[in-house]
């Protein structure tokens, strides 16, 4: 019988906090799967920092908050050195955490909504894959199959 390994994903803040504006959109679906263990989420204390930071802005409680982020494993802050080494592919210094913590986290996928600032380094990255929410699914969809 055949075993799938679960996919370990990394979520960027954009992703989470879309989900919790909107349950019904693709952000919103993979949250889902982390709630039923269907993908494995992870965010940095990094990430945690923005999210709770951006839903706190838009009155969000404590405890919406809470639940929003609950079902994430949450790595430490990546290491400086390999932040600075991402340094030199990002457009924003201020997301070169991001790909730290993927690479830190040995994850298959990013997954984000920020196409100005991470999206566009789908071809640059290799150790692991950028994805939008909805590639996202249809790759979690294709290997059901």
């Amino acid at each position: 019988m055949k075993t799938t390994k679960k996919i370990n994903v990394l979520f960027n803040a954009s992703v989470i906090i879309a989900s919790a504006l909107s349950k019904s959109g693709g952000s919103g679906l993979l949250i889902s799967f982390v709630k039923q263990k269907k993908i494995i989420g992870l965010i940095s204390e990094i990430i945690l920092d923005e999210v709770i930071r951006n839903l706190q802005k838009l009155y969000f409680s404590n405890l919406q908050i809470k639940k929003t982020v609950s079902h994430f494993i949450v790595l430490p802050a990546p290491h400086e050195q390999l932040i600075t080494k991402y340094l030199l592919q990002t457009i924003d210094d201020g997301d070169a955490h991001v790909l730290a913590s993927a690479k830190e986290g040995k994850v298959d996928y990013l997954v984000s909504l920020d196409k100005k600032h991470i999206l566009i380094l789908k071809s640059k990255i290799k150790e692991f894959s950028i994805l939008n929410p909805k590639e996202l699914i249809q790759e979690i969809e294709n290997r059901r199959l």
